[in-house]
């Protein structure tokens, strides 16, 4: 089992980037590795894997397309974050309509929101000037980070949360960055399948205990040898 934070003084730039290639990711101020996620209320822990996708390999699906048919009466903003009181009201209200766990504020959630640690932006996605989602993802320089996606849940038949992750995709081909990785994935517990969501055949899976990623597909036949070496 690995499992392991440290407090970096700095994580930008190409700090970020190999960090990022050894399965390491951004929570808070800190940044941590792990293989297994224990969840309140369930009596195992699942194994998780970490993703990425190799943007230039992506291609959109039909369900992908129109989800940015749908959305394309909206306005669409990419800036440096900085934490607003719209944000903090969006997140606010996204989180009270959740039925689970997680963080109570964004300002908790990210702990770093001067950037001073990390190079955070932040998707502002409106519909006549009203904030209606945003996404908040952290920048280095052959690769971006999502940390958070969060919207006005009266727009959910939107698929804002799958729009998010196609805008920083957007964010990536305009700037011709490579590696998009949207988190962690677990073969046992269904609610991070939508990190899967751009293409399958575009998505990378990092092995630990081989330190090095392999294709999804691939990563899917070697299941079995990897639960027996962890």
């Amino acid at each position: 089992m690995i499992d392991d934070i440290l407090l970096p003084n700095s994580a930008k730039g190409e700090i970020l980037d190999n960090y990022l290639a050894f399965g390491w990711y951004r929570t808070g101020k800190f940044i941590f590795t792990t293989d297994f996620l224990e969840i309140p209320g369930h009596d195992r822990a699942y194994s998780v894997f970490w993703l990425r996708y190799v943007v230039k390999k992506i291609q959109l699906s039909a369900s992908a397309k129109k989800i940015i048919s749908r959305n394309k009466q909206f306005d669409v903003q990419y800036r440096v974050f900085s934490l607003t009181n719209e944000l903090i009201d969006l997140h606010a209200q996204y989180v009270s309509s959740l039925e689970f766990e997680t963080a109570k504020s964004l300002e908790l959630l990210l702990s770093d929101v001067t950037n001073e640690v990390w190079d955070s932006y932040v998707i502002e996605v409106r519909e006549n000037g009203k904030l209606i989602a945003a996404g908040v993802f952290d920048k280095g320089v052959s690769t971006i980070e999502g940390i958070v996606n969060f919207y006005d849940p009266a727009y959910k038949k939107y698929s804002p949360g799958k729009y998010l992750m196609l805008l920083k995709l957007n964010y990536c081909l305009q700037r011709n960055i490579p590696l998009y990785y949207p988190g962690y994935y677990s073969p046992e517990y269904p609610v991070f399948d939508y990190k899967l969501f751009l293409d399958e055949d575009a998505t990378e899976v990092f092995i630990p205990q081989l330190k090095m990623w392999v294709p999804y597909k691939e990563f899917t036949k070697l299941l079995v040898a990897i639960k027996l070496m962890q």
